[in-house]
């Protein structure tokens, strides 16, 4: 946290940051970064409707970060290409998980995949695509705690970005269609940064 505030204080920052840290830490940095003077403005957690570690706990993440003043910017809200019409019809070849590279064939259990499928049907009775729907999902209000402030996509083609973009027209989600979803957005074990949370 010191660099933090140095880095800050010295101009080659404008703000502070953490990333993938538990609610706890989350806690602790803010209240040392307070103690130095520099304000933790954002947390940066791995989050997707498949990877729902930051609801878990007393308190949770978002919990956590509204006790601070924090925002939050979620990466891999597509889980990495899971949550994309990419393996729904199974493994590309020219996919992360054919080349073995930050997704692995375990995460495509036949679970895991149903799981996708169900997803995309619900997207589908929304007028969304997956990939929308999981970003929308990720922006929506949050029950409990701050929402979060913003979504890092990747987008490797024009069309991604445009089709990501527009999941900003369609934030709002019935309790009906939140409770769908919540039968098929369950923890799935593809949380790739999880050791850094025990840290």
């Amino acid at each position: 946290m010191g660099a933090l505030d140095t880095a800050v204080r010295s101009g080659r920052a404008l703000y502070a940051g953490i990333s993938s840290y538990s609610p706890e830490r989350t806690l602790e940095a803010a209240a040392i970064l307070a103690d130095l003077g520099t304000p933790l403005l954002i947390h940066q957690p791995s989050y997707s409707m498949l990877n729902r570690w930051t609801e878990n706990g007393e308190p949770n993440l978002f919990e956590a970060l509204e006790r601070v003043g924090a925002g939050s910017i979620a990466f891999s809200p597509l889980a990495q290409g899971l949550l994309t019409d990419k393996y729904l019809h199974g493994v590309p070849e020219d996919s992360r998980a054919a080349a073995g590279t930050s997704l692995s064939e375990d995460h495509l259990s036949q679970d895991n995949l149903d799981r996708v499928r169900g997803l995309n049907g619900i997207a589908e009775n929304r007028g969304q695509s997956l990939a929308q729907l999981a970003i929308a999902w990720v922006l929506r209000e949050q029950t409990k705690g701050t929402p979060v402030t913003s979504a890092l996509i990747g987008a490797s083609s024009v069309r991604q970005l445009e089709d990501s973009l527009t999941a900003a027209r369609q934030l709002d989600f019935t309790e009906e269609e939140l409770r769908a979803i919540d039968e098929f957005a369950v923890e799935s074990d593809i949380n790739l940064w999880a050791a850094a949370l025990k840290a």
